[in-house]
């Protein structure tokens, strides 16, 4: 945990200066391929490299997509909707983070293998990606 945690603090020096150089979708839309991948090391690793691995990824993409979340909310929605936009991200992201663990745990419990818990987490990352590829800013009618 602390060496995900550093990892993740290093990474957000970085987040904010990618997000103002590059299109910060597609950055985040890269970090959650990140995570993705980050996952199925973890499911399927199988040694400390791949825990390496998965430390390095997750928290290299965790902290560089930080930055950018409110960031792209502000570029979409402006700040007259910033607070609520980002009251309701910020109940959605505890929902996952709560119910994550939970379905890995139960799953894990059940079947006696993480595979199947942390390959579903993997396959949602990844289905995050195309939302971020995906997304554009919404129109604003007069």
């Amino acid at each position: 945990m602390t060496a995900l945690s550093a990892t993740s603090l290093l990474a957000q020096l970085g987040g904010g200066l990618l997000g103002d150089r590059f299109d910060k979708r597609i950055v985040a839309g890269v970090c959650m391929l990140a995570h993705m991948s980050a996952l199925i090391l973890l499911a399927y690793g199988g040694s400390i490299v791949a825990v390496v691995a998965f430390v390095l990824l997750h928290g290299m993409a965790w902290g560089i997509r930080g930055p950018l979340m409110p960031a792209i909310r502000a570029d979409y929605f402006g700040r007259a909707s910033f607070g609520m936009i980002n009251g309701i991200s910020g109940l959605v992201t505890m929902v996952g983070t709560v119910a994550g663990p939970v379905f890995v745990g139960v799953t894990t419990d059940l079947l006696g293998s993480y595979h199947l818990g942390f390959t579903v987490l993997a396959l949602l990352a990844g289905l995050g990606s195309l939302c971020f590829f995906f997304a554009r800013r919404p129109r604003v009618e007069d």
